[in-house]
């Protein structure tokens, strides 16, 4: 859903633009109405298409449209290190008395709704234009000689250089055109019967005119931006005053063609037309003469008042198209920021590159979570749904047991007073598309954390535990050369998962799942030095995929521990 959520969002953006500019543009008609000559009239809305057609806004510094913020901004690059420390000086939120609840990602209604109205219209105007054509070829009948030389005639006076396919039918109430790739004139059967000569010629002349102007190619073009904006009725109204200033600028293009004065003879032929009865149903791709009885008042008016345009129009019109395209197909460039923003403060470590860290990182940026909803959620639930997600979403990692992100909680230590436990946090967090670096970032920003990435998970701590929470890479268990740190390298603990759990117990388990894990490699025991308090709890710990060593090093800092190895066994004992 992530392609159609991003049409959707980009239309919703799209029709406010237009709707701005469709005002614009009937207001500066309204404005200059008895000045504004019919062809500058129609071209003042080729803007507009254009403003529904571009996917992409140019930036320009006198852009009027402000730049939209963007909610999943691209991280900035950062230098390579060993580990990365994200963290924030915001208070936790106050907890809202509400069920904690974390919502799925799901699919947005309002753009299936607008996505079925969209292929609505389009299969009703396409059915309806594809019923009517039918009608009018069963229909047909054959053209007359006489007819033949006055389409030629009209053709070579227009300037067409190809004439369009010449359909004479019983089943056509007026004169029109269609088609895209091949254009059709379609006539009455009988025509020009109940018509002068200069009459039926002003008609021709009309309709190989719109050819000439290229007016079917884009009333297909408004045709399929209608489909598009089916639910804003702004840009219906806007689409349909386009059509009848269309109509008004093809009348004075038509009188335009030379000096003689035939105003009367085409009025007179509007009049007769009047009596047809034009087709029913959406006609997608038809562009007539006649097309609606409220406009013909509007065209007589015109055409009787009708004088060439003063030349120093192109000039006025060029300026008030050029004004009304910056004006809705650009956007503003986005002012310089002065300061970096606060949320995530990001402290980089310059030590050798490590390759585990960078591998996590990476995940970080490109994994995009589609949705994240919270409403009154705990960290742990957050971190829990952040988890799961990174392990469906990973999809560039091909083994299952590398795919997602590793976790860790670290809770305040006893009997620090005044250290505000993250666990007891609450946040409501709504973010779409963003990359789990964002939502993680938020997640501390929110509940008062901060949190590191190093080689084998993303650890959080409270914000102002400084003194037990390392700035870059973990140290190294010491002398780990000797053969029971080479076994416990190689032994992958699938799930540890820790809480409020003793020093002691912990031990146990490793020793257990190192034996059941082994398959059939020499195993060195985990050995509690009796110097080291077995009772010292943790908190919370969770892992996955993780070799035994590393889960080892992860108990040893949350109890204050170290770790020594030998070519006999791996010990835990006090600093």
């Amino acid at each position: 859903m992530n392609t159609l959520e991003s049409m959707f969002d980009w239309l919703l953006a799209t029709t406010l633009r237009a709707s701005v500019l469709a005002l614009a543009i009937l207001a500066l008609q309204l404005l200059l109405r008895r000045w504004l000559p019919p062809q500058w009239r129609h071209s003042l809305w080729m803007p507009l298409l254009l403003v529904l057609a571009l996917p992409v806004l140019p930036a320009v510094p006198f852009g009027l449209f402000p730049t939209k913020a963007e909610a999943n901004a691209t991280a900035a690059p950062v230098a390579p290190a060993s580990a990365l420390e994200f963290g924030t000086a915001a208070a936790a939120e106050p907890p809202v008395a509400a069920t904690p609840r974390t919502n799925l990602p799901g699919v947005n209604p309002l753009a299936v709704l607008w996505l079925s109205g969209t292929v609505a219209v389009l299969a009703i105007g396409l059915a309806s234009y594809r019923r009517n054509m039918r009608r009018v070829i069963k229909g047909a009948v054959r053209v007359d000689d006489s007819l033949r030389i006055s389409l030629t005639a009209a053709a070579r006076e227009v300037g067409l250089r190809r004439k369009p396919l010449v359909i004479v039918s019983t089943n056509v109430d007026s004169p029109a055109v269609t088609g895209l790739v091949r254009p059709s004139l379609l006539l009455p059967a009988g025509f020009p019967a109940g018509f002068n000569e200069a009459e039926a010629r002003m008609i021709l002349l009309h309709e190989f005119t719109h050819l000439k102007r290229l007016d079917l190619p884009v009333n297909w073009l408004t045709c399929v931006f209608q489909a598009m904006h089916w639910f804003n009725p702004i840009l219906w109204f806007a689409f349909a005053r386009m059509r009848a200033d269309r109509e008004s600028a093809c009348d004075a293009q038509v009188l335009s063609l030379n000096h003689d004065d035939r105003r009367s003879d085409y009025g007179h032929a509007l009049l007769k037309l009047q009596s047809a009865t034009p087709q029913l149903g959406l006609n997608l791709g038809f562009v007539g003469i006649f097309e609606r009885n409220a406009e013909l008042k509007t065209r007589i008016r015109e055409i009787s008042a009708h004088r060439k345009a003063h030349p120093a129009w192109r000039a006025g019109g060029v300026a008030m198209i050029g004004t009304l395209t910056i004006f809705g197909a650009t956007k503003a460039e986005e002012p310089e920021k002065k300061e970096a923003p606060a949320v995530p403060r990001v402290i980089v470590n310059q030590p050798p590159v490590n390759p585990g860290t960078a591998y996590i990182m990476a995940k970080l940026n490109k994994i995009v979570i589609p949705l994240i909803n919270f409403e009154d959620a705990s960290l742990e639930e957050a971190i829990d749904f952040v988890r799961l997600r990174s392990k469906e979403l990973d999809t560039a990692e091909k083994d299952p047991a590398k795919k997602g992100v590793n976790f860790v909680i670290r809770k305040p230590r006893p009997g620090v007073a005044g250290t505000p436990d993250p666990g007891a946090a609450k946040l409501s967090l709504e973010l779409k598309n963003a990359t789990m670096l964002k939502v993680l970032s938020e997640i501390a920003g929110k509940t008062g954390t901060r949190f590191k990435i190093d080689e084998f998970a993303v650890t959080f701590v409270p914000a102002d535990e400084q003194d037990n929470f390392v700035v870059g890479p973990l140290p190294a268990p010491p002398k780990f050369e000797g053969k029971a740190a080479e076994a416990g390298s190689k032994i992958i603990i699938p799930i540890v998962d820790f809480e409020d759990t003793s020093l002691k117990e912990a031990v146990d388990f490793l020793n257990l799942r190192a034996r059941e894990l082994s398959k059939g490699e020499p195993v060195f025991p985990v050995v509690l030095d009796p110097k080291a308090d077995g009772a010292t709890r943790i908190k919370e710990l969770r892992l996955r995929n993780v070799p035994l060593v590393v889960a080892l090093k992860y108990v040893a800092e949350s109890t204050k521990t170290v770790i020594t190895a030998n070519d006999s066994e791996i010990r835990i004992t006090k600093p």
